[in-house]
């Protein structure tokens, strides 16, 4: 499962202590990481794609799905996958966990280059908590007119909130991710209003504050809802602390990847739930 983290842009690099000759190699076959580890969760959000011109407005970057990318952990190494034509790649076997204050290498050889990057799994959040675990969603009379349908959905999508709360007294980073843990969709509103929000997932972006308020009345299924809150190393901290522009803009970088542009980095979170139900 691809995770939805804010990534940092990274099209320049200065490669400090690199030879000369080896910098024409590089600067020729450069290539982007972006490679992310979860404790306690699956190996699967690294990718590999190529650079694009600084020129172009979009990202109009290639996935790369023949990289050679390998992790190691306590001298052990373990390789990783490609998992289609994306450029992702994942760890197949179960005999590899991501655990608080597991230091990662990571490397990747691609085109003669070979790129190594290293992360420190932070600790988890704590006190992890929500205003409320069950939101009521009125029922809706569809006799009334379509006026009557929009302004109670208007109504409860502006009264709906639930605020997040966590420990933070060193002030770190944290950002949050609300996901339905169902499979299939049991709507709460009627189609039209499904295809406008079906799309909408809650990301935050990074915080040092201690909370974050959303409004579950933007979900579009009853069921249950996990709230994930994300406490980002000191190294990722460090990137976005100086970035230039959106975290999730993938064209002025800072970097933490030697020989290739990119970002390594690792993240440990709390978990708490709440259920949208019927009223």
């Amino acid at each position: 499962m691809k995770k939805y983290i804010l990534f940092f842009s990274l099209v320049s690099f200065l490669f400090i202590s690199c030879e000369e000759e080896n910098l024409n190699n590089i600067a020729a076959n450069q290539f982007v990481v972006e490679a992310f580890l979860y404790a306690g969760e699956p190996i699967d959000d690294i990718r590999i794609k190529s650079t694009f011109p600084l020129s172009d407005e979009e990202d109009t970057s290639t996935p790369i799905n023949d990289a050679s990318v390998t992790l190691i952990k306590n001298g052990q190494r373990y390789v990783l996958l490609a998992t289609g034509d994306a450029g992702y790649y994942a760890y197949p076997d179960n005999d590899l966990n991501v655990e608080t204050s597991d230091l990662f290498q990571l490397e990747v050889i691609h085109n003669g280059i070979t790129a190594t990057a290293e992360t420190i799994v932070p600790t988890p959040t704590t006190g992890l908590g929500i205003s409320q675990d069950t939101i009521k969603v009125p029922r809706l009379s569809f006799g009334n007119g379509n006026e009557a349908i929009v302004a109670a959905i208007r109504e409860f999508l502006l009264s709906s909130t639930i605020e997040a709360r966590w420990d933070n007294p060193k002030e770190d980073l944290y950002f949050m991710v609300v996901e339905s843990l169902r499979d299939t969709i049991d709507p709460i509103f009627p189609g039209p209003v499904i295809d406008a929000l079906e799309r909408f997932r809650f990301v935050s972006e990074p915080t040092e504050e201690s909370s974050i308020i959303f409004l579950a009345g933007t979900l579009v299924s009853f069921g249950t809802y996990a709230v994930k809150v994300y406490h980002i190393n000191q190294e990722y901290a460090q990137l976005y602390e100086n970035r230039q522009q959106d975290s999730r803009d993938l064209n002025e970088p800072p970097s933490n990847v030697l020989n290739a542009l990119g970002v390594f980095s690792a993240f440990n979170s709390q978990e708490t739930y709440f259920e949208v139900v019927r009223e």
